[in-house]
């Protein structure tokens, strides 16, 4: 089951990649860390993207993806796909 955190981030992901729905994604991505990920204090997860010629770094550790779900369309489109299985 889903958490309410994880929900309201898939929610901020399905708005138009604008910078207000970019910041918003941000600031839910960065409740769900607080919520969920502060579990697992131990380890370092990096989310990894093998595409080729993208605008964001291909490996990006989650304490710096709220600041890249800001700043670039493409990232937030990338998290679209990952969190709500949508093309």
């Amino acid at each position: 089951m889903a958490s309410t955190a994880f929900e309201n981030l898939k929610e901020s992901l399905r708005k138009p990649a604008t910078p207000e729905a970019m910041k918003e994604a941000a600031e839910a991505f960065r409740k769900y860390q607080r919520a969920e990920l502060a579990k697992n204090r131990g380890s370092r997860p990096t989310l990894v993207s093998l595409g080729h010629n993208k605008t964001y770094p291909h490996a990006i550790p989650l304490d710096e993806i709220p600041g890249e779900l800001e700043k670039n369309p493409e990232f937030f489109k990338l998290m679209k796909r990952i969190a709500t299985k949508e093309k």
